[in-house]
């Protein structure tokens, strides 16, 4: 325990006794708005913090829209390149084909022509994909059935040769048959 004397006079004391009252009256004031300076403080930082937080990510996304615009039109436009390359490929599969048949049909008209004696003459030749129509005139029976036969030989490429139909013709003394034959390739 301790003593405590107090050897000053009564208005001393008094005196200090009352600045002591007045120090502990002022000072929960001065702790209360030390505190409420302290929240204000941090509450306008917390709020500076925040409005730039928000400020960078407006920007970042804007930045990502952009982005993704860009991105959309990149897909857009390779889109657009795949349907044009599937253009590309159907314009170059028919070019392909196409000069296929083109060559096809000259190999045809050849074989055709090339097993043709000189005692044939062809009237009307008509070429298709999958067959051919030949008209013609021949001196006699057994040329047109040796012109068959040589086509027929041709089993590589042809696969069937049918007569249509052969007529008997006299013109001034000259005997000669008028046939039709169909060449199936």
């Amino acid at each position: 325990m301790i003593i405590k004397f107090n050897l000053l006079p009564k208005e001393q004391r008094e005196e200090i006794l009352e600045k002591e009252a007045f120090f502990k009256k002022h000072l929960f004031l001065k702790i209360y708005l030390f505190l409420i300076f302290l929240v204000v403080f941090l509450l306008g930082i917390l709020t500076y913090v925040n409005y730039t937080q928000f400020n960078s990510l407006k920007k970042l996304k804007a930045d990502k829209e952009n982005q993704l615009q860009k991105y959309k039109n990149i897909a857009k436009k390779i889109k657009t390149l795949e349907k044009e390359e599937q253009e590309v490929r159907k314009r170059i599969e028919t070019i392909i084909d196409l000069k296929k048949l083109q060559g096809q049909g000259l190999e045809r008209l050849f074989l055709i022509l090339k097993e043709m004696s000189n005692k044939i003459i062809l009237t009307n030749l008509k070429l298709e994909v999958s067959k051919a129509q030949v008209k013609g005139l021949s001196l006699d029976v057994d040329f047109l059935a040796e012109y068959m036969r040589r086509l027929e030989s041709q089993k590589e490429q042809i696969q069937a040769v049918n007569l249509k139909g052969v007529q008997q013709k006299i013109l001034s003394d000259i005997k000669f048959s008028e046939f039709e034959i169909e060449i199936l390739y």
